[in-house]
Formats: structure tokens, sequence, C-alpha cells
């Protein structure tokens, strides 16, 4: 009994074991990593998420790695706050609508940045922070460290930690400015109120239907990928359907119904609700006169003369008293053979 007891013991920490092993991912990060490889020039920088930067574990969430290309890159449109002067290697730690700003943050950033340092010159490395907001205790860890941080624009700052460069964007403030917009999409607001994203430009748009693709594959990975265990993938998904629904709305009509063809919208509708508002005379445009006939109700069909309905077209008579004789409950009467003079 006792053997019995330990072998389960053991079985039960070594579950405990493999669940500890099992990392976990925050599903806003690769949110952010959709968003920063749409927004930076396409082939001049290579976007690597959680990038492993010794053999100790030590990931950094996002590596923006310059290219080897000749000349310089062009200027990002959008969300220039994060990716605007970029250096050959920009470490950027990112801070999800449902995390703050910790202490060991900073000391995390420095370490970051020092191992990096080693691989290449001190000088090509710059450091982004990306949060909902600053917290005190990371400025003041910042400032234990040596940085002073300076506001240079709204939900911006910047500062030098040792010898790196550093800007911090709060990115509950800073999507509020033109071009930083989609920065909503990983502030708190995503997930409190999701209708409330700011008015995107058709820039801004394009960018958040690639967010959506990304957003689906969270939730189902594409054939052969594995499913990843993810942290707060429901409210990312929740969030973005919300979304969704609010920027729809705001589309004018043409634009909601643009590459659609009519017969996939009608499908939408009950017979009813698409003939609603027409007149007669243009709910019955385009049709023959025994299609117009047969669109008549039961009692105006009562209503015509046999000489009339004689002159119709045989499949008509014929689909008219079948309509007849089934609203009456009775089989439509058949027609006596006419027989002629007896010999």
């Amino acid at each position: 009994m006792a053997k019995g007891n330990r072998m389960a013991t053991t079985r039960e920490v070594r579950s405990s074991q493999r669940q500890r092993r099992v990392r976990v991912y925050t599903a806003w990060h690769p949110v952010l990593v959709a968003l920063l490889e749409h927004v930076l020039p396409e082939g001049w920088y290579q976007c690597i998420s959680e990038f492993q930067l010794a053999r100790e574990p030590l990931r950094v969430d996002i590596v923006i790695l310059r290219r080897s290309r000749r000349g310089a890159p062009p200027r990002p449109r959008l969300l220039t706050s994060v990716v605007g002067e970029l250096a050959e290697h920009t470490l950027v730690h990112f801070k999800g609508p449902t995390d703050e700003l910790e202490r060991d943050d900073a000391r995390m950033l420095l370490a970051y940045a020092l191992v990096v340092a080693e691989i290449d010159d001190p000088g090509a490395v710059a450091l982004r922070v990306l949060a909902p907001r600053l917290t005190p205790r990371f400025t003041e860890a910042l400032r234990s460290l040596g940085c002073t941080l300076t506001p240079t624009g709204p939900g911006t700052q910047e500062g030098r930690l040792g010898v790196f460069p550093l800007r911090v964007v709060e990115t509950v403030a800073a999507n509020a400015r033109e071009g930083e917009h989609l920065l909503y999409t990983v502030t708190p607001g995503m997930v409190a109120d999701p209708g409330g994203i700011p008015a995107l430009s058709p820039a801004e748009v394009a960018v958040f239907w690639a967010l959506l693709e990304h957003v689906e594959q969270v939730r189902h990975p594409l054939p052969g990928q594995r499913k990843r265990h993810m942290k707060d993938e429901k409210r990312v998904v929740e969030s973005f359907e919300q979304a969704l629904a609010r920027l729809v709305a705001r589309l004018p009509p043409e634009q909601r119904l643009a590459g659609l063809a009519p017969e996939q919208v009608l499908q939408a509708y009950a017979p009813e609700q698409r003939l609603a508002g027409l007149a007669p005379e243009q709910r019955l445009a385009g049709l023959t006169e025994a299609q117009a006939v047969l669109a008549l109700p039961d009692a105006m069909l009562r209503a015509l003369s046999e000489e009339y309905l004689a002159t119709l077209p045989r499949q008509t008579q014929a689909a008219i008293q079948k309509r007849l004789g089934a609203a009456s409950g009775r089989q439509p009467a058949r027609r006596r053979r006419t027989r002629g003079p007896s010999k």
C-alpha cells in the first residue's frame, strides 16, 4: 500500500514538473509583433519575437533587427513612436493591457541590452518600452540605474539607460495621436471598451484587418502549427470581435457592401424584407405577364375570370390551380376530357 502511495506521489510530482516547464505566452504579444511587422518598411527590418539572448533563459519580447541593405530605409508612416529612429538592434520590452511595469523590468531591460552589446557594438543597440502607463516604481528603478526620463511628446519619454538610448511609450496616452491609433489594440481600453477604438485612417484599417487574421490564428492555428498556451487568449479574441463590430458600424453602407455580389447581400434577408418599400410596379418590373400573375396573392387569383386564365400558358394555369387547391385544403379538380360525338 505504501509503495502504491509513493508511486502515485512520484507521478504527481513529475506531472507538476511538466506543467512548470510549459511556457505560457501572453496572447497580446503576437498582436504587437503582427502590428510592428505591418508598419515597418518592408524588406528593411526583421522582427523577431521572444528572442533568446543567451543559453540561459533570458528572452526579450521583440528584437527589431536592421537588415543588411545599402541606403537609408524609408520612414514609417504609422506608429513612429515605436518604430521611428530605430538602431541596428532595437530591443522592445512590452507590457500588455493586463500588466504593469515593475522595478524588475528596469533591471531586465539593462540585462537585455548588455547581452546584445557583447555581440555587437553598444552604439548599435537601442531600447524601447511599451506599456499602458509609467509606474512610479519603474521610474524609481530607472533612476537608481542612473536613467532619468524626459517627456518628448504625448505618451513618450526618453533617456539613457547606461550607454543605451531608451524610449518609453505609454500606449494609453500615445494612441490618441494621429498615426498612433492602432496602439489602442494593446491598451486596457481594448479589454474594457473595445468599441471605443479611435476612428482609423484607411492605412490603419488595412493593418487592423491583418491583425484580425493573426488573432484568428491564435485561436485556430494553421495545420502543422502547435497551439501555444496563451494568457488572456479569450480576452484578446473577444476584444477584437467587439472592436470589429464597432468599426464596421462606422463605415458608410457602400463601404460595408464593397466587394459583395447582390446575391450575397440578399441572402441575409427574407423575401418580404427584400421587397419592403418597393412600389407595386417596382416589385413586378422585369416579370412576364404569367410571372406577374403568379406573384398575386391567392385572394386576387380567385377573382380572375376563367376567360382570362384560359389565355395563360398551361404551366401557369396548373400552378394557379395547385395553389388555390392547396389553400382550400382540397385537391384541384381534374379537367374532364371533352369526348367527341359518338359514332
